[in-house]
């Protein structure tokens, strides 16, 4: 059987492996996660600390590319807030590409909890200046360049834009991030104006986050998928969240696949070595019928 297999055509094991794939995704396979990574409770704790009508910042700073471990942190970040009747409010003063992404996920999840665009929560989008943007909205929105929102509809028309002027009226900003941008919100925003700050990352971003981390800087990090199904396994559980995300089933998936690769490996070694021992065997077997006879013929 070792053997057979490790004669297998390479076509029929990519076939295997995409079953493998395509199956617990058609199935909507969900394991629950084992454990929550600390930095990941922390986020779910500062915002699930906050009384209704707090006012979460949520900071986008990715581009497609990054939409697969990204998009679930900003689903469940926002499920939870709306659920707790937090007013959010959406920006991307560093990444241009970022404001459609956020602005769809914002009317899609805000639409689930009935919550109304300018009373809620507002989307401000893209405005140009970079770290120009950050520190002027220490001041004001015009300041910071931010006259309407994304709809051009002037801020003063919006019901929660009048008691939201600045980095006053944060009560967290959260950045979720596929660039090196965090460091940004951390030194010009949270050291330098007290605003708690907590990230969500790429999980090849997440060990450069422990200096934050671990001088407080940062109160809490999301990494990556990872991140996003432990937030959502938080919430789903607090009842916040009943249907569940996009993010744990991923991550099952993730993990049948790894168990699935982990298994041929194993049975590939092991057909390896047995077919070794075997050659060695028969080749020890042949040498001596070959001393036998040479020593008959003498």
């Amino acid at each position: 059987m070792l053997e057979r297999l490790m004669a297998l055509d390479r076509r029929i094991i990519f076939l295997a492996l995409l079953v493998v794939v395509v199956v617990p995704t058609l199935l909507k396979v969900s394991f629950p996660m084992s454990s929550i990574t600390p930095s990941t409770q922390a986020v779910y704790d500062e915002i699930d600390g906050l009384e209704p009508g707090s006012c979460v910042w949520i900071a986008l700073d990715y581009t497609p590319p990054a939409m697969a471990e990204l998009q679930p942190q900003l689903k469940a970040i926002l499920h939870h807030c709306f659920a707790k009747d937090i007013k959010v409010l959406g920006l991307n003063p560093l990444i241009a590409e970022s404001a459609p992404l956020g602005m769809k996920e914002f009317r899609m999840i805000g639409g689930e909890h009935n919550k109304i665009e300018g009373t809620d929560y507002v989307y401000l989008g893209y405005s140009p200046g970079q770290l120009s943007v950050i520190l002027g909205l220490a001041k004001d929105m015009g300041t910071a360049g931010y006259t309407t929102d994304m709809n051009d509809i002037p801020l003063s028309d919006l019901p929660m834009m009048k008691e939201i002027k600045n980095y006053d009226d944060a009560d967290l900003l959260i950045a979720v991030a596929a660039f090196k941008t965090p460091g940004y919100w951390v030194q010009f925003v949270g050291d330098r104006f007290g605003v708690r700050v907590s990230v969500g990352v790429t999980n090849v971003m997440y060990t450069a986050m422990f200096p934050y981390l671990s001088s407080g800087q940062l109160k809490g990090a999301l990494p990556g998928l990872q991140g996003a199904a432990e937030y959502e396994q938080l919430i789903r559980n607090a009842g916040y969240w009943v249907a569940g995300g996009p993010a744990q089933p991923g991550m099952s998936i993730q993990s049948i696949v790894h168990y699935a690769l982990v298994l041929l490996l194993i049975l590939c070694n092991a057909g390896y070595f047995v077919t070794r021992h075997r050659e060695r065997k028969t080749m020890e077997r042949r040498q001596t019928e070959a001393a036998k006879q040479s020593m008959g013929l003498e």
